[in-house]
């Protein structure tokens, strides 16, 4: 399916949780958007902590031969500005800290106790049971207020805003999906991407949410496998040796 009309003349907003998450996601039908109307990519969780890592991060890290976190997400940033302003997308990064550095305020721990126990000192301790259950801690309740009102004062009512649909269970992209559809009853635009390969890995098809209209478009995979290629310290890590086939699927509002 080619781009829609009705994305093709207005600004494009999509919501990505992590560094590479949209570029996974839609990245070839942002490519495409971008040849007629403005798209920005708003990355949420793009930076990490120097502490003392806990094992989640540890085995993070591990994974993609990095010893310290700032490095590798610098690094991340990098990347991800480079792979989207090559397609003519903008790149915005909120700063916020990745699930798996986000340390808990509600605790006000001595230093040499978060050295030697890191996960007491963070909102997310374990990674299948907290960072993947799909559940967000309390303690990031405001956050979803917070980022509601940022990305309110960053649009304005005729953007499209694309959000993923969290399927990972991920908290950061489940926080993110909320985010969306917080958006969507503050009366704007709001429309929703499949995350792959999550979405790719399913047994059964990703539901429709309520409100939209599903579209899948025809993606070229060899441009899409090279846009990802640039995507070097992330896609390798999350995809293996070889980009397999991803689609992309969206979900537009029916308001549009």
């Amino acid at each position: 399916m080619a781009v829609p009309e009705s994305l093709s003349d207005r600004p494009v907003i999509v919501l990505s949780p992590h560094l590479g998450d949209a570029a996974l996601g839609c990245g070839y039908l942002l490519s495409q958007l971008a040849r007629s109307t403005p798209v920005t990519v708003m990355t949420l969780f793009t930076h990490s902590r120097d502490d003392s890592p806990t094992r989640p991060a540890r085995s993070f890290l591990d994974k993609r031969n990095a010893r310290r976190a700032p490095a590798l997400y610098a690094q991340r940033r990098a990347e991800d500005s480079l792979a989207l302003r090559s397609i003519e997308v903008t790149p915005v990064h909120f700063g916020l800290h990745d699930a798996l550095f986000r340390r808990r305020t509600d605790r006000n721990l001595p230093k040499v106790v978060r050295n030697v126990l890191p996960e007491l000192s963070v909102v997310y301790p374990t990674y299948r049971w907290h960072i993947v259950s799909g559940v967000l801690s309390p303690l990031d309740f405001p956050l979803v207020d917070e980022l509601v009102q940022r990305v309110l004062l960053a649009t304005t009512e005729d953007d499209v805003i694309l959000a993923p649909l969290g399927l990972s269970g991920n908290v950061d992209r489940v926080l993110t999906h909320q985010v969306g559809l917080a958006l969507a009853r503050s009366d704007r635009h709001v429309g929703f991407y499949a995350d792959q390969p999550d979405a790719q890995n399913m047994e059964t098809e990703v539901p429709t949410p309520e409100g939209t209209e599903r579209l899948k478009f025809d993606v070229d995979q060899t441009a899409k496998a090279q846009f990802l290629e640039r995507y070097s310290t992330h896609v390798r890590s999350e995809l293996g040796k070889r980009i397999p086939v991803l689609d992309e699927t969206v979900f537009l509002p029916a308001s549009l």
